[in-house]
């Protein structure tokens, strides 16, 4: 029998619009933010303050520029421009990484020349890639039967800077961007979203004290807050899952934003997961009800902390949960008990109907802040069900809290229409106002 060898490599342009059409452009930015965190987190991962990432976007380029210890020629070779992480890649402390794709995605992805210069020590290397040169790059390979045939060159070249700059770190470059990428780097509205898409993943880098800019501006950390009181203590959960450390904290929050609702999942600090009011995190699963707005102060937190990356369940854009993964699918039960306490006690505010936003306001008036560090940090006396105190609900604080009251009457439907057209009003509601006010002021009682 003959023996035949089928060639299965991919090519390069079909493996990179492959790994680069899943990731925003957003999500592609923040990847190569986290390598420069990833490095300034070996030094001190519960203080950065000194560290710092500049980032400069317009329509003609990207730069990131950090001074968060670089990385040597030796792992620029075997590890940092590999498709895919090598199985003997050391274990970065700390790190979101995982699957070895976010720098090389994150460029591809924008544009058709990158640079990365990076120095550590007394190591300082320089990498220029044409994109449209490397993927028609070839290199001779023989055969088994001795024939030379031509094949995809994935390698890259650097090359050695002799002067060395004042202090570590790295410098990217992304130049002759795409024509998509060009229209969004020249909009207000992209920059807006990036802003807020930062503040919002890399929210406990920020509050270690990591500077970063974006054009010039100095960023500061957006997270949610979770209310806590003398009288009432969120749901608390922790444990150990094959070395992975979960955290579970999960309470009420303020109103007026429905969006802030739902839970939020950090892997190694890194938010994965916002807000999120699906199935995944349990809502409408089983006995537990489908997010609803009685459910608007609603907060969840899970924390998942692990030195080894590959045991987190991350996505590859890490924006997201992998659902299948086993740690997560045993901390999804103690997440399920904590949103039962939670939204039993919300569903009994609603009882309260006209009352209901009243005692809200209340809770959130009567309560202190705990912002995302102080969460983190949270231990509870008690565990699990015993763990959650829900707010006493208390009618007589209501009234006193309130400075206004309903008034409310009945009157002959064809007069209220006559009286409606006539005070030039669409509703009951607001006749009622208008009559009230009429009232007071032709008793010359004041004016509401």
């Amino acid at each position: 029998m003959a023996h035949n060898t089928i060639e299965g490599n991919p090519t390069k342009k079909f493996f990179i619009e492959m790994i680069t059409r899943d990731i925003s452009i957003e999500d592609a930015i923040i990847d190569l933010l986290d390598n420069s965190i990833d490095g300034a987190t070996q030094f001190n991962n519960e203080n950065l303050s000194g560290f710092y990432i500049n980032l400069e976007i317009d329509e003609n380029r990207l730069l990131i520029k950090d001074n968060c210890g670089g990385f040597s020629l030796d792992r620029a070779q075997k590890y940092a421009f590999r498709f895919g992480r090598p199985e003997d890649a050391p274990t970065i402390n700390n790190s979101v990484g995982r699957f070895g794709i976010g720098m090389k995605r994150a460029l591809f992805k924008m544009g058709k020349k990158f640079s990365v210069e990076s120095q550590k020590g007394n190591e300082h290397f320089y990498v220029h890639v044409n994109v449209d040169e490397w993927c028609n790059k070839k290199k001779d390979m023989s055969t088994k039967e001795g024939e030379i045939v031509q094949i995809d060159d994935w390698t890259f070249e650097s090359e050695t800077i002799n002067s060395l700059q004042d202090e570590d770190g790295t410098t990217i470059e992304v130049t002759d961007l795409k024509e998509d990428v060009k229209i969004l780097f020249g909009s207000e509205d992209f920059l807006i979203s990036l802003d807020n898409c930062i503040t919002k993943m890399l929210c406990f880098s920020l509050a270690k004290g990591l500077k970063i800019t974006l054009n010039n501006k100095l960023l500061k950390g957006n997270s949610p807050e979770l209310l806590i009181s003398e009288n009432s203590r969120p749901y608390f959960m922790e444990g150990n899952i094959d070395d992975v450390h979960y955290k579970i904290v999960a309470g009420l929050g303020k109103i007026g934003e429905p969006k802030l609702s739902g839970w939020y999942v950090f892997c190694n600090n890194r938010l994965v997961l916002e807000g999120d009011q699906t199935s995944l995190t349990g809502w409408g699963v089983n006995s537990l009800p489908k997010w609803h707005i009685d459910y608007v102060m609603f907060r969840g937190f899970v924390f998942l902390d692990s030195q080894e990356t590959s045991k987190l369940p991350l996505t590859t854009t890490k924006k997201g949960l992998d659902a299948s993964s086993i740690v997560y699918r045993k901390v999804l039960p103690y997440m399920r008990n904590g949103m039962i306490r939670v939204t039993t006690f919300l569903k009994s505010i609603t009882g309260l109907k006209e009352e209901a936003n009243d005692y809200r306001r209340l809770i959130a008036d009567t309560s202190n802040k705990m912002d995302i560090e102080s969460i983190r940090l949270y231990k509870a006396e008690f565990i699990g069900e015993k763990s959650f105190i829900a707010p006493v609900l208390d009618l007589q604080k209501i009234a006193e809290k309130k400075e206004t009251v309903r008034v409310a009457y009945d009157v002959n439907k064809k007069t209220a229409e006559v009286a409606k057209s006539n005070a030039d009003v669409s509703s009951y509601k607001e006749l009622g106002k208008t009559t009230f006010n009429y009232y007071i002021k032709m008793e010359g009682i004041g004016n509401e």
